[in-house]
């Protein structure tokens, strides 16, 4: 049975973004990879800012094009989402709003991706400064951290996470490993995806060329959440798209070789854990959380027990600690674990109904469209990043869900309007 989306906006079919709206959206993408790395204005990320910068501009330009986005059933839910988490939040003690205020960012950064990819080659911007600021991150990466893990040794996850850290404490470019990881997987699999369907040669080699530097990005910072979610998206990839595995029997063995003599050693024993679920149980403090986490489930099942609250002490009486600092809270690692923790099952629930929505505009038939493939790809893997991360509320999803919805609301390739 088809379920209501965005309509088609036939109103303002044929309209096309303007030089602006298109440098706006390489700053929104790049300024995201190097968030951690750009002058803060009064405790707001430069991010923050382009955001807050890119939603007045849009408020005085397309003022009619927000105000059919905000009465729509996908701004509507999300905004009771919100509200929902309010609420729970109001019941327990130290209440905050902090992380259900990013949420609404993230939702707002949303929408105003929307309004400003109202043609295909504002999509293709946005996608390709993915594939480009991939490709700067990887160089900082590759170039800055090859004198330090020359001589790196390690003999099991402990000795290579130690070496991890010490490694990068010295590195330039600031920002969580996990993160830098992530944005390369992401930037590295739509950069494979165009090379495959580029049919002009030059810009084919161009692709490769910025492509490669990504993929070293995804396994230097020996993130496994990262090197997980790229083997993973980069197999939907294959699958999804029907690929004949003959195209692919010289360049794989090649880059897996590549891979292998150019990855330091010590980032393959880290990666390697998640086969040797002994070590994973004594050594990982990820373990642990997760223990910690279903071994107080009948704390938080119903009602949660707030955000404000789970930092202001609860986590650490209910063992959600690093195995080395068990005074200080550490994150569940899962953002439907955090969120249940938090906001109690009235929110999980919200918030799965709410992937649901989404789902249901995702076209799945992908096969020979490069745009679709794409956005589909960084579409299913967001999942795959709340299943090891608790961020529900990143800059970047704002990016790849608007994308998602710019498809429809504009329809930029034609897909028929659905009906209830």
């Amino acid at each position: 049975m088809n379920t209501a989306v965005l309509p088609v906006n036939s109103e303002y079919s044929g309209q096309t973004s303007s030089l602006f709206d298109r440098v706006l959206l390489f700053l929104l993408v790049f300024s995201i990879y190097f968030e951690a790395n750009l002058p803060n204005i009064y405790g707001a990320s430069t991010p923050f800012l382009l955001f807050g910068f890119t939603f007045a501009y849009l408020a005085v330009k397309r003022l009619n094009t927000l105000v059919r986005l905000f009465s729509g059933r996908f701004f509507i839910a999300c905004l009771s989402f919100a509200v929902l988490c309010v609420f729970m939040e109001t019941l327990h003690p130290f209440a905050s709003y902090d992380f259900i205020s990013r949420y609404m960012n993230m939702v707002l950064g949303m929408f105003c991706i929307i309004a400003l990819c109202r043609d295909l080659a504002a999509v293709d911007i946005a996608l390709f400064t993915f594939i480009l600021a991939s490709a700067f991150q990887a160089f900082f990466i590759i170039t800055g951290t090859a004198p330090l893990l020359r001589h790196v040794t390690a003999d099991n996850f402990s000795d290579a996470s130690h070496a991890r850290l010490m490694a990068f404490e010295e590195f330039y470019l600031r920002g969580n490993l996990n993160d830098i990881s992530y944005f390369s997987s992401i930037g590295a699999i739509i950069g494979i995806i165009w090379a495959y369907y580029e049919q002009v040669k030059w810009k084919k080699i161009g692709l490769v060329v910025l492509t490669i530097p990504s993929i070293f990005g995804v396994f230097l910072p020996a993130s496994r959440t990262g090197a997980v979610i790229f083997f993973t998206s980069f197999l939907l990839f294959m699958y999804k798209s029907k690929i004949k595995i003959r195209k692919w029997i010289f360049a794989l063995p090649v880059l897996l070789i590549g891979l292998i003599m150019a990855i330091p050693d010590f980032v393959w024993v880290r990666l390697g854990s998640l086969v040797r679920l002994s070590e994973l149980q004594e050594e990982d403090s990820r373990t642990k959380v997760y223990k910690a986490v279903l071994k107080n489930i009948d704390q938080y099942i119903f009602t949660g027990v707030g955000s404000g609250n789970y930092w202001n002490g609860w986590a650490v009486n209910a063992g959600i600690t690093n195995r080395f600092t068990t005074d200080m809270a550490m994150a569940a690692h899962n953002a439907f674990f955090q969120l249940w923790i938090y906001w109690g099952l009235p929110a999980l629930i919200g918030f799965i109904y709410l992937m649901y929505m989404f789902s249901k505009i995702l076209d799945r038939n992908i096969a020979g469209d490069r745009r679709k493939t794409s956005i589909y790809i960084f579409i299913m893997i967001i999942p795959m990043i709340f299943v090891f991360y608790h961020s529900f509320y990143h800059k970047s999803f704002s990016i790849g869900l608007g994308l998602l919805l710019s498809m429809r609301f504009w329809n930029l390739q034609g897909e028929r309007k659905l009906t209830l």
